[in-house]
């Protein structure tokens, strides 16, 4: 047996049986013919190096590609990286036993780079073989022909030729042999296809020559045709399972393969950056034919890799806004890609370095051998880009770039998404206000934008540190609120009526980062203040705002009917005036027995504007009246006190104090507190109010009702006035709106006398009241409650003013006394006043 340089030719035998075994390292070794196979998995060659030996007893040799080729072996990886190594029988180191038996055996050499450690296996495998007359074997680094007697070695070039347009590698050797006295000629040839396969469409063809002249001289008888992948021949059933089709014509045999057809395989390559995909397979065509008594076995084993292809990767965005997280799917992949790192922005991280942060990443396997890579990132990870667009939406940008290796070449390439999401989730900030006596409360809050990047401007003034002194006011990360005197010059005035000011507040935010104008809120409300004073030595004083309308007026051009009577003081926005009701050019008249005087304040400006529609002719005029009565009568009240009174000792006055309180309810268990006003009531329900002293535990002093009205302010002396207890009793004007209540003892009221109690059923304002004439009459249903108590000494019988009947109409409801109707009234000093309020009644 020889071995030539570079193309083998050996004498080589048929298979007899095919068998496989599996060393106790997992390696797989089979017999395929007249070659034989083994497998290296690639979880012993994960991580190493590897290095394949030939062995021939205790003698190992370094398969190199170029000493493989030589002698017969052939090494790849298949996608899942196992490695192959294949033999033929008749291989430089294989053991031949008689040409019967045939042993090949084969060690790998796996360095594990991490630990310097060599690990070896070794693994044999013992073929049978018959031999005919001639076997040629086309492998894709080498080809050989053998005979059933052994040659001498030979060293020729082998030479490309056209066999029925599909191109031949051919092999042709002449032996001459010399025995003693006889010479004997021997021809031996080997003919391989290194073309004729083609791709259309889904569909690969395979044309091979059916009459190879380089190997036969005359005609031949073709006995057998069979195909296969990978060495294994199929089984017709196998060939119609798997779609593949077998054509003989008279010229040519013709093999029809599916792209994607079973024991192929798909693999990743990159072309000008862009992911691509090749499909991989390695048919097998074997022929046996007769030439005279000559018998040929012909195998061709022809690697067939379709034209690259684009694969347009898919992103698959599930991410949802409202959950804060991109959730994307990037595939798909073959099983031959690994990724190895992501860039976000500028941050390049490792497949662990990911897993470490946190963020979640993971592989996904499917059925059709692809896979695909799913990241999810919160919005929260300082790689997002954060921006607003839309001062009510926040943009969520993450530019990601994948980065991949193509096993084992380890062909590394990129692929770059850019992940956008939108959110509503932008509180806007938000102003909010009220109006107090003679002062604004504004109460801003930020929401979701940041306070130091919120400007407020009240009214033309930007807030800063320096102005905010000037005035009380709170502020956190999430509010800011501020009084604002209603006299500021951030105030405009809308108008001014006899009541008071309208003025308005205008609350301006701003995003200072973005230069975002947020909403604005305006705030006006009506200040009840005193424009005017009328003084009874005859002088009157008036105040006068500058009003929005007359932005050109100056309070100095201001003036009153002599125009000699300029403001008495002024400020930017004021002007006061201080005159006599003699002079200034006020007038007088009479009506009734009231004297009225009346002067007004106006606007003269020397130099007129000109009218265009930015300063249109606006009018100032301010009407001041003064009433005196003219004509008044006073009356005095004199008390006689009567000598013939039992000597009595007075009780001690004290620190007694009374208080007047609403009822939540008819049984008087619980009231309305201090911080529970305004209250709000319907018109026509029940109010219930209780007097009471809870200081003193004296049962000889009693607690009296006076008298209780309502107003419409404060001021218990304020017009108009509705009468709801006169003298003790209900209201002679209305006696069913008021009910007095008996009080009896329980576990809140131990002495009934230091209470009263009564019910008004319902407010009426009549149309005849002084409240329809008012300008207050908009304010009707804003009430408050005043009541005059008196402390007297219940067992001083003597004495009519504690106890006395009221009339049948007017009796006490259920008492078991009558004692409430007092014979004359208390002096102003014996009173105490207690008010409630504001109620409203709607």
């Amino acid at each position: 047996m020889g071995c030539f340089e570079i193309w083998a030719l050996w004498v080589m035998v048929t298979i007899i049986c095919i068998h496989a075994d599996t060393s106790e390292d997992g390696i797989q070794a089979e017999c395929l013919g007249n070659r034989v196979q083994f497998t290296l998995p690639s979880s012993l060659s994960a991580g190493s190096h590897l290095e394949v030996y030939a062995v021939n007893n205790t003698h190992t040799v370094f398969l190199t590609p170029h000493l493989a080729a030589q002698c017969g072996y052939t090494q790849k990886l298949d996608p899942w990286g196992n490695t192959i190594v294949s033999a033929s029988l008749q291989s430089c180191f294989a053991e031949n036993q008689g040409d019967k038996v045939f042993k090949v055996a084969m060690q790998f050499k796996l360095y594990e780079i991490t630990t310097l450690s060599e690990k070896v296996h070794e693994v044999f495998k013992t073929c049978s073989h018959t031999m005919i007359s001639r076997e040629i074997l086309c492998e894709k680094n080498f080809m050989e022909v053998s005979v059933r007697n052994a040659l001498p070695e030979i060293k020729m070039e082998p030479v490309k030729e056209w066999v029925d347009n599909v191109d031949m590698i051919v092999f042709k050797s002449v032996v001459l042999f010399r025995d003693r006295w006889i010479m004997t000629l021997v021809e031996s040839a080997a003919a391989c296809p290194i073309n004729g396969a083609s791709v259309e469409g889904q569909m690969i063809y395979w044309h091979v020559p059916l009459h190879i002249t380089p190997l036969v001289s005359s005609e031949v008888e073709i006995l057998e045709v069979h195909l296969g992948v990978n060495g294994r021949r199929f089984t017709l059933e196998e060939m119609v399972n798997r779609n593949y089709v077998m054509t003989i014509t008279d010229s040519h045999i013709i093999v029809e393969i599916p792209i994607g057809a079973a024991y192929g395989n798909y693999k990743s390559h990159v072309l000008n950056e862009q992911y691509h995909v090749s499909y991989n397979i390695e048919p097998v065509l074997e022929l046996l034919w007769k030439e005279g008594l000559d018998m040929t076995s012909y195998k061709v084993l022809f690697p067939i890799t379709t034209p690259l292809t684009s694969s347009q990767l898919q992103v698959k965005d599930y991410t949802q806004p409202k959950q804060k997280v991109f959730d994307v799917l990037l595939g798909y992949f073959l099983p031959d890609v690994e990724l190895l790192n992501i860039t976000f922005v500028s941050e390049l991280l490792t497949v662990s370095e990911i897993i470490n942060k946190g963020i979640l990443l993971q592989e996904h396997s499917f059925s059709n051998n692809t896979k695909a890579f799913t990241l999810q990132v919160p919005f929260s990870d300082p790689q997002v880009q954060i921006k607003n667009f839309r001062l009510d939406v926040t943009t969520y940008t993450l530019p990601l770039v994948f980065g991949f290796a193509i096993m084992p070449e380890h062909t590394t390439f990129a692929h770059s998404i850019v992940l956008e999401a939108s959110l509503a989730d932008i509180v806007l900030p938000q102003a909010e206000g009220s109006c107090n006596e003679d002062y604004f409360n504004m109460y801003v809050q930020y929401g979701t934008t940041p306070s130091s990047q919120i400007k407020i401007k009240l009214g033309h003034m930007e807030l800063n540190n320096t102005i905010l002194q000037q005035y009380q006011y709170h502020s956190n990360e999430t509010h800011f609120d501020i009084i604002v005197p209603f006299l500021s010059p951030v105030v405009a005035f809308e108008s001014v009526q006899l009541a008071g000011i309208m003025g308005r507040l205008d609350v301006e935010m701003y995003d200072s980062l973005n230069n975002w104008s947020f909403r604005e809120f305006s705030l006006a409300c009506p200040f009840f203040v005193k424009m005017s004073e009328c003084f009874p030595n005859g002088t009157i004083t008036v105040i006068i705002p500058k009003l929005e309308s007359v932005p050109h007026l100056h309070p100095g051009e201001l003036s009153l009917r002599d125009p000699a009577c300029k403001p008495y003081d002024i400020e930017d926005y004021f002007a006061y005036f201080h005159f006599n009701v003699t002079s200034c050019g006020t007038t007088r008249k009479f009506v009734g027995d009231t004297m009225i005087y009346e002067n007004e304040v106006t606007w003269k400006k020397d130099e007129p504007l000109p009218q265009t529609s930015e300063n249109p002719e606006t009018e100032y005029r301010f009407m001041v009246s003064c009433i005196y009565i003219a004509n008044a009568t006073q009356s005095m009240i004199f008390q006689t006190v009567s000598h013939f009174k039992e000597p009595y000792a007075d009780v001690g006055k004290g620190e007694l104090t009374v208080s007047l309180r609403l009822s939540k309810d008819m049984v008087y268990r619980l009231f309305y507190h201090d911080g529970d006003f305004p209250v709000v009531k319907f018109l026509k329900q029940p109010l219930y109010f209780e007097v009471g002293m809870n200081q003193s535990r004296d049962s000889r002093i009693a607690v009296v009702l006076e008298n209780c009205w309502a107003t419409l302010t404060e001021d218990r002396e304020s017009k108009p006035r509705w009468d709801l207890i006169v003298d003790g009793c209900a209201s002679p004007k209305d006696p069913e709106q008021t009910i007095i209540l008996p009080v009896v003892a329980d576990e809140r009221v131990d002495i009934p006398d230091h209470f009263k109690r009564f019910e008004v059923k319902t407010f009426t304002f009549t149309e005849d009241d002084e409240s329809s004439k008012s300008e207050n009459a908009t304010l009707a249903r804003r009430v408050f409650v005043h009541c005059d108590v008196a402390i007297c000494h219940a067992e001083n019988t003597a004495d009519g003013r504690c106890y006395k009947k009221c009339e049948a109409a007017q009796n006490l409801i259920g008492s078991s006394s009558n004692r409430v109707r007092r014979s004359r009234s208390f002096s102003e000093e014996a009173l105490q006043h207690v008010s409630i309020g504001p109620i409203l009644l709607i």
